[in-house]
């Protein structure tokens, strides 16, 4: 029944192909060597040579608008921190930190500096390998493919990434690589997302529907902090997709298993704190990129694969998806309205893309949405050992 809808989407959505951008990475090795700069991102791996496979990545995708370079300095040193306090398994092996510095026409010179700065932070006897690249400004998922391109020639087991605007808590970058590591170094893991709304009234109220909407047991990797394997790695993210994290639930779920997100994790006492929600014209636009992503993606994907993501996403919408349990009637209802709403944004979003398919006039990109203003929470703001709540049952 849905397979002609399916298909309309798809073809409602063709974004034009192209051409990786081309890359400028500076080296630095541990100790006080001298910067390379300059080299391609596949030229990297020849550059640092061997001795790195099994190793780690961590990759912080920015861009030279995003923050001033104090800022990004401040991002720097506190994942440098977190780097430098790590359980023994994680630290024996090699690890590697990228920062990905995206621009616009005119910012080339700038963000080369910026990386030849932030680099001298990592530059300590002892201390890590650092790999900055520049890239003209192209979508996360490029600058991600680039570092999973360098990281596949490096052989390393695994790349995690952070959003800029995030605050971890005490040891999260270690205890992320660590449960990975012990689930064999396969699928994805994510840090818990706890989420602080901005101070506008549209951030309170979308906090509070979340709070209603959500359902932890299908909570999946979020791209604020994250890892994955060797082999997600090597495939990369189609130009395709925009939003990394949802592309890799899909990439993973396992609709003929019980548990259809086996193959990811959430790793409890690994917190990233952000604040979240924005201006309504702001939250709007991100609201309806999210409706576009998961439609895109539940139309592309194999059809068993779309049918169990379609039952977690709209969970609680009875008889449209299962009925939501475990918190009583009343947190039924409200979740019932809500996600009713959430359908109905949803079926325009999707029934726009399927009129663009039928009519032949595809929308040729999802444009990113990002909150204008940069802000992150500061250390004094955010719990010490917060509650990360079990939610109802699924």
């Amino acid at each position: 029944m849905t397979r002609p809808v399916r298909w309309a989407i798809r073809r409602g959505y063709q974004p034009a192909e192209g051409d990786p951008p081309p890359t400028e990475c500076t080296v630095v090795h541990p100790g006080p060597t001298v910067a390379q700069s300059g080299i391609p991102v596949r030229a990297v791996a020849a550059a640092l040579g061997d001795g790195f496979a099994g190793g780690l990545a961590l990759v912080l995708p920015t861009y030279v608008g995003r923050a001033p370079l104090s800022s990004h300095r401040e991002s720097v040193e506190e994942l440098v921190s977190q780097l430098t306090d790590l359980p023994p398994t994680v630290a024996a092996r090699p690890l590697v930190l990228v920062v990905g510095m995206q621009y616009r026409d005119g910012q080339h010179d700038e963000a080369v500096e910026r990386l030849s700065r932030l680099g001298e932070i990592a530059a300590f006897p002892g201390g890590l390998t650092f790999v900055g690249i520049a890239m003209p400004q192209a979508g996360k998922s490029r600058m991600l493919n680039a570092a999973f391109a360098m990281a596949t020639d490096l052989g390393l087991a695994g790349v995690a990434w952070v959003d800029d605007d995030v605050t971890f808590s005490t040891g999260c970058i270690g205890r992320l690589f660590e449960d990975f590591l012990d689930r064999g170094a396969r699928g994805s893991a994510g840090a818990s997302k706890v989420p602080q709304p901005n101070p506008y009234a549209a951030a309170r109220l979308l906090h509070r529907g979340k709070g209603i909407t959500k359902t932890p047991k299908f909570s999946y990797p979020h791209g604020c902090c994250m890892v994955v394997d060797a082999d997600l790695v090597a495939r990369g993210i189609p130009d395709r997709y925009t939003c990394e994290d949802d592309y890799f639930c899909f990439a993973l779920l396992d609709p003929r298993d019980e548990n259809p997100l086996h193959r990811t994790h959430i790793v409890a006492d690994a917190v990233s704190y952000h604040l979240t929600g924005g201006p309504a014209g702001e939250i709007r636009r991100r609201v309806n990129r999210s409706l576009l992503t998961a439609a895109v993606l539940m139309a592309d994907f194999p059809a068993d694969v779309a049918g169990r993501y379609w039952r977690m996403y709209f969970y609680g919408l009875w008889p449209l998806a299962p009925a939501a349990r475990g918190q009583g009637v009343r947190f039924a209802a409200k979740k019932w309205l809500l996600k009713s709403v959430h359908f109905g944004w949803f079926s325009t979003v999707a029934l726009g893309l399927a009129v663009r398919g039928v009519a032949g006039r595809p929308r040729r990109e999802i444009p990113w949405s990002a909150y204008k203003e940069h802000a992150k929470p500061t250390a004094s703001s955010v719990p010490l050992s917060p509650t990360i709540s079990g939610g109802e049952r699924a």
